[in-house]
């Protein structure tokens, strides 16, 4: 888990559209560039920085997100 209360002023915390967790984005990332969560480590394309805006890279768009979920909840019983 990420320290939310960080003195690091260029540093943008997302959270995860998929299990909720902590996506970072610091000063070196640029427009383009691959991020992941920390958690499920689902990869994001930065597609803008102001604003941020993420794009999950191996998400089927006509999945069903809560079906996607379920896949991580096997991982931890």
């Amino acid at each position: 888990m990420v320290n939310r209360d960080n003195d690091e002023e260029d540093v943008q915390i997302e959270e995860c559209v998929i299990c909720g967790g902590d996506i970072v984005v610091d000063e070196f990332c640029e427009e383009e560039d691959m991020v992941y969560c920390n958690d499920c480590e689902t990869e994001f394309l930065i597609r803008s920085l102001d604003p941020l805006r993420l794009e999950p890279m191996d998400i089927d768009p006509d999945d069903d997100i809560d079906a996607l979920d379920d896949r991580y909840d096997e991982d931890y019983s």
